[in-house]
């Protein structure tokens, strides 16, 4: 899951950093005010004293991203004269070079003005140029996109048109991370989908496996992560759903759903920012300080991320740094700009504190995406850590989020996860090491557990039968 998406701060990543700032550099500047421009990310901030504008922008388009206190929303990690680095409150820093002004674009006297489908494809397919990084693996020739499409879109005439247009294109990517946000009123009803009948759910699934196997399960945060022993073993088992709504915010269990997120929800919006993400973290260690010390007589646990679409890239960080015990250069990153990339930027795993000392088993399926594959790429550096399922959704970006100049918004991939040898898992997922064959469709997936009106677990019956 990327930084800075553009509803709400709860859609961003978040680790702890500390400001580095020099002695040195703090005497050639004051304060940290001025214009600074984003190496990559197409962005540019503006500070003034304590408070920032963060302006997204595109050709020839210029809007204001967010606003606020700058210590509420990013901590500084270091700057000089000319150059800024800030972090969001995820695993990579941002690299800002200061500039004398902001741009003409960028200031309220000079909005985009022309608005018409022709500007609209063209601000869209400029930004995929300069930012997306997967046009090769995905085979997408981008230039033949602008030949094919440029043309229809001079003769759009309506907003639906247009955005069956945007549609067509998107689809030739097949990555879950470029999306649409668009009007209500525009959203095409996919009838094939809707009246296809599904026997079971992701929830229907995860509920049989805890109520099948796991004996006198617990639950935090109404079942973000679930815990105990498999039954009739001393092994563990871990079911976490989510990468994101673990802070500890709501103490109550008995609550119904809808209680539990209208409590969390109003706990959450009474924080900063960076409250929030600091939160989230103190909320892993919570919950996984209690799992630990419910399952310290096992000799091995599962952590089961088969159902988990991602959340928050260093929530899955911090989980995993429970169940290693060395630290290690394990991922990298770069983002793309123009005809090249950003630095590449190291990040190092350190074991937390209290953590587990058994075997660890990790599954996996194509229904893993996101944060919860960047756990899975993470797990790559310890091989003692053995992995059953199938290979991930093989999305690991930011979703780097873009406006038009109609008020749409869209985002895409721009970012390059690789693992410690500098192994690309985009598309492709991380491996397994015992592959179950487990299928791509969703449904069928779901479904798959259900074999003879019985719901079995082969991959857990696979596990139990050798321990």
């Amino acid at each position: 899951m990327g930084i800075l998406l553009k509803k709400t701060v709860r859609t961003i990543v978040t680790i702890t950093f500390l400001s580095t700032v020099s002695c040195a550099d703090n005497a050639k500047n004051k304060s940290v005010t001025g214009i600074w421009t984003q190496e990559g990310y197409g962005r540019i901030i503006e500070i003034t004293d304590s408070t920032y504008t963060y302006y997204n922008t595109t050709q020839n388009s210029c809007s204001s991203l967010v606003a606020g206190k700058l210590n509420e929303r990013f901590k500084i990690v270091r700057f000089n004269q000319d150059e800024l680095v800030l972090n969001p409150g995820g695993i990579v820093n941002y690299y800002f070079k200061h500039s004398d002004t902001l741009p003409i674009i960028c200031k309220k006297e000079n909005p985009e003005t022309d608005k018409s489908p022709e500007r609209n494809f063209e601000i869209f397919w400029s930004t995929f140029k300069k930012h997306y990084a997967f046009f090769e693996k995905r085979n997408v020739n981008w230039a033949g996109v602008r030949e094919k499409y440029l043309p229809i879109a001079k003769n759009v005439a309506s907003d639906k048109e247009l955005y069956k247009l945007f549609i067509e294109i998107t689809d030739l990517f097949n990555d879950g991370h470029i999306k649409l946000e668009v009007p209500d009123s525009l959203l095409i009803k996919n009838e094939e989908k809707q009246n296809r009948t599904t026997k079971k759910t992701k929830s229907d699934v995860k509920t049989d496996i805890i109520n099948e196997y796991v004996k006198d399960a617990k639950s935090y945060n109404n079942g973000v992560i679930q815990w105990g022993y498999l039954k009739n073993s001393q092994v563990g088992y871990i079911l976490v759903s989510d990468m994101n709504d673990f802070s500890h915010y709501v103490s109550a269990t008995n609550l119904s759903q809808k209680e539990f997120e209208q409590q969390y929800e109003r706990r959450l919006q009474s924080k900063s920012p960076i409250e929030q993400f600091n939160d989230e973290l103190e909320g892993v260690d919570y919950v996984m300080n209690r799992i630990i010390n419910d399952l310290t007589n096992s000799k091995s646990v599962i952590i089961d991320l088969r159902f988990n679409g991602g959340g928050y890239e260093t929530v899955a960080l911090k989980l995993l740094s429970y169940f290693v015990d060395t630290p290690k250069h394990i991922l990298s990153v770069k983002a793309k700009k123009d005809n090249g990339f950003t630095r590449e930027q190291e990040y190092v795993l350190r074991p937390a504190e209290n953590g587990y000392e058994g075997s660890v088993l990790l599954l996996t399926s194509k229904r893993t995406a996101s944060a919860a594959e960047i756990f899975a790429l993470g797990a790559l550096a310890y091989p003692e850590i053995k992995s059953y399922g199938s290979t991930t959704n093989g999305i690991f970006s930011e979703i780097l989020w873009k406006s038009l100049p109609n008020g749409w918004e869209f985002s895409l991939s721009n970012e390059i996860y690789s693992d410690s040898v500098g192994n690309e898992y985009e598309i492709t997922g991380v491996p397994v090491n015992y592959d179950m064959d487990y299928p791509k469709d969703a449904n069928e997936f779901y479904n798959s557990f259900y074999q003879n009106a019985t719901f079995t677990d082969l991959t857990i019956e696979k596990i139990l039968s050798t321990k």
